[in-house]
């Protein structure tokens, strides 16, 4: 596929599929995972959320998800939408798949579409929060609406996967929002 770039120069270039960009999002969430562990650990000592629960305090959904919410979601989310208008254009885990984030014209994408992108990229996980917070009991069988937001939950990944599949350029949901494409490189 050839992309032309802003000052008329064409490049080929082929857009990266499912399994590369799963790969590359695995790393980044493994590296993630990690990286919050030790800030948290550098931050807090401990994470206080879970030394309150080993003296028994019981918490809310809302205040466990609102914790989540700060300590994961919103590095995640600054992660992603920090890296990917680097001039890299590429998370960790794109660059060791050989993968990187443009805009449609093959260019580096700006701070408020890398947010957007990075957004709705996480929506289906903060959907996932949602359910496993608010949804499920903790003393009791899990209700229909529990399983039912599963299902939602799963139902967008799916959706999120087969537009990567459907589309020409190889755009995710969060591509199309944003106006990106993930490209390979080299």
């Amino acid at each position: 596929m050839d992309v032309p770039l802003a000052n008329g120069s064409i490049v080929r270039s082929a857009y990266g599929g499912v399994l590369r960009r799963l790969i590359a999002y695995s790393v980044d969430c493994g590296l993630l995972f990690f990286g919050l562990l030790v800030l948290q650990a550098i931050l807090f000592g401990v994470n206080p959320m879970v030394a309150l629960m080993r003296t028994g305090q019981q918490f809310t959904p809302t205040q466990l998800h609102l914790w989540v919410f700060a300590t994961v979601s919103t590095p995640s989310l600054l992660y992603f939408a920090l890296i990917l208008r680097s001039s890299r254009q590429a998370t960790l885990g794109m660059r060791l798949l050989k993968l990187k984030v443009a805009d449609a014209g093959g260019g580096r994408i700006g701070f408020g579409q890398s947010l957007l992108r990075s957004a709705v990229m996480l929506m289906p996980f903060e959907l996932n929060h949602a359910v496993m917070f608010h949804l499920l009991p903790r003393d009791a069988p899990p209700p229909p609406s529990y399983f039912i937001g599963l299902v939602v939950f799963l139902a967008l990944i799916a959706a999120y996967i087969a537009t990567i599949l459907l589309t020409r350029r190889r755009q995710s949901v969060h591509d199309l929002f944003a106006g990106t494409v993930v490209q390979r490189v080299g």
